[in-house]
């Protein structure tokens, strides 16, 4: 067995979980990444109604017509990659999509937040989603302080810009 002095374990790449597996991702890697999600990352809380109640879920997306960075994303941090073909205007390049749910997205966002700059209050607000999961122990309605959380921290993202403009 060999000794590791302080600074061999300070340069060893970081250790994060994706899908269950542990995966290995250097810090210009992370860095990249979190550059990468300033520019075309982004973060989104949908709303839904299940049996008349809101309810809230995350998903960290990134968008891009490139497909080899977004298969290169996925190899290091797991997710949902779908390639979307676009039909309706020949003039379109077909885009694809990485998207992460909240187990895998908590290592992604923890590892991206001291790289980020444009973006950080967003990951900031979807960790603290994250961590306001409401626990099973309630019973099927959930902790309500939870469920009044995360609506709560829904509402406080940023709108997205809208693609229309409005003429009066």
């Amino acid at each position: 067995m060999e000794a590791r002095t302080a600074v061999d374990n300070w340069l060893r790449p970081f250790l994060f979980v994706a899908e269950g597996h542990p995966l290995s991702v250097p810090s210009h890697e992370v860095a990249y990444t979190a550059g990468f999600f300033d520019g075309e990352g982004c973060v989104n809380i949908a709303r839904y109604l299940k049996r008349g109640r809101p309810y809230h879920i995350l998903a960290i997306i990134f968008t891009n017509t490139n497909f080899q960075v977004l298969e290169w994303l996925h190899q290091r941090w797991g997710g949902n990659l779908i390639r979307q073909v676009v039909r309706g205007n020949p003039r379109h390049r077909p885009c694809g999509y990485l998207r992460l749910s909240p187990g895998p997205a908590r290592p992604l966002l923890i590892a991206m937040l001291p790289y980020l700059i444009i973006k950080k209050s967003e990951a900031e607000i979807a960790l603290q989603f994250i961590e306001a999961k409401s626990d099973n122990r309630t019973g099927r309605k959930g902790d309500p302080a939870a469920l009044a959380r995360r609506a709560d921290l829904a509402t406080s993202l940023p709108r997205p810009r809208s693609r229309f403009t409005d003429f009066n």
